[in-house]
C-alpha cells in the first residue's frame, strides 16, 4: 500500500515540475515579446517649410498654416493656403548625382516654357486693321513631349543632365515663330497689307470654283477655317475650327484654300517677326452661290 502511494507521489511531482518547467517559459517567452513591441516607439517626422522673409511680428499658431525656420507673414491671391514653389532650376554643386530609392525616377522637359509672342488681327466690311498685341500672360508651350523623358537611374554625371538640358532649350529655340491673326477688334500690324491680299484672294478663287455640290443642293453655311503659311508662301496646314455642319462645305472650303496656293512671301519686317502666319477666318457659302467672308 505505502509502494504504491510512494509511486503516484513520484510521478505527480514530476509532472508538476514538468507543468512549472512550461509555464516559466512560456512567462518569459511572452514576456519578452510583449515588452519588445511596447517599447518600439516611432519617431514623430515633421514637415518643415523654408521661409524666404522673416517677420518681425510673431506668428500664432492658430494663424499658422505651415512650420517653418522663421515667422514669416503669408501673403498672395490663392483662396487656400500653398507652398511657395518655382520653376527655376538650382545650381548643382555636386558632380554625381546620389539616388536614395530603388524605383524609377524619370524627368520631363515640359517644364521648359516660354512666353510665345503672338499678333491677333481682323478685317471689318469696310476697312481693314490689324494690331500688334504681346500676349503678356503666354502661350505657354512643352519644350519636348512626354515621350522624351530621361530615366535618371541611367544617368550619374551631372554634367551630362546638364548637357541634356541645354540639348532640350536648342530644341526648342528651333521652332518655328507662329503668329496668330483671328477676327477681333484691332487696329494696325506689319502684316495688315498681307492679310487683306491673301484674304481678297482666297475669296476670288472660292467664288471662281463654287461647290457644285453645294450650288445644285442649295446649301448655305459658315466655315471657321484656321490657316497657317509658311514664310516663303506654302501652306503649313488647313484646319477646320468650326463645322458649317456640312461636309460638302467644310471639305470645299478646304479645298479652295490650296487652290489659292502659294501665297506671297514674307517681306523682311514680317520675316523679322516670325516664322509662320496662322489666319482664322470664318467663311461664308451663301444663298445666292457666292463665297466669301461672313458678315461680322
Amino acid at each position: 500500500m505505502s509502494q504504491t502511494t510512494a509511486r503516484v507521489s513520484d510521478s505527480d511531482r514530476l509532472s508538476f515540475t514538468i507543468f512549472l518547467a512550461l509555464a516559466l517559459h512560456a512567462i518569459i517567452i511572452f514576456g519578452i515579446s510583449f515588452t519588445s513591441e511596447l517599447n518600439r516607439t516611432t519617431s514623430p517626422t515633421l514637415d518643415v517649410t523654408l521661409s524666404l522673409h522673416k517677420s518681425d511680428a510673431q506668428v500664432s499658431e492658430e494663424e499658422a498654416d505651415f512650420l517653418a525656420d522663421a515667422d514669416q507673414q503669408g501673403s498672395g491671391t490663392l483662396e487656400e493656403a500653398a507652398l511657395l514653389k518655382t520653376t527655376e532650376q538650382s545650381e548643382i554643386e555636386e558632380n554625381q548625382i546620389f539616388h536614395t530609392t530603388p524605383t524609377v525616377q524619370q524627368i520631363r522637359f515640359s517644364d521648359l516654357r516660354a512666353n510665345n509672342d503672338r499678333i491677333i488681327a481682323t478685317q471689318s466690311n469696310s476697312s481693314f486693321d490689324a494690331l500688334t498685341q504681346s500676349s503678356d500672360d503666354g502661350s505657354m508651350q512643352d519644350a519636348v513631349d512626354a515621350e522624351e523623358a530621361v530615366i535618371l537611374n541611367n544617368i550619374t554625371d551631372v554634367a551630362t543632365l546638364k548637357a541634356l538640358l541645354d540639348e532640350s532649350r536648342q530644341n526648342y529655340a528651333k521652332r518655328p515663330r507662329v503668329r496668330t491673326l483671328t477676327a477681333v477688334s484691332t487696329k494696325r500690324a506689319i502684316d495688315a497689307r498681307y492679310i487683306y491680299d491673301w484674304l481678297q484672294k482666297v475669296e476670288r478663287i472660292g467664288n471662281q470654283n463654287y461647290p457644285e455640290g453645294a450650288r445644285s443642293q442649295r446649301l448655305s453655311g459658315a466655315v471657321r477655317l484656321a490657316v497657317a503659311i509658311n514664310s516663303d508662301g506654302t501652306l503649313n496646314s488647313v484646319q477646320v475650327t468650326g463645322s458649317s455642319g456640312y461636309s460638302i462645305l467644310d471639305q470645299a472650303a478646304k479645298q479652295i484654300v490650296y487652290l489659292a496656293a502659294p501665297f506671297d512671301e514674307f517681306d523682311a519686317e514680317m520675316l523679322e517677326e516670325y516664322d509662320v502666319l496662322e489666319i482664322i477666318r470664318t467663311w461664308q457659302f451663301r444663298t445666292d452661290n457666292s463665297f466669301g467672308l461672313a458678315d461680322g
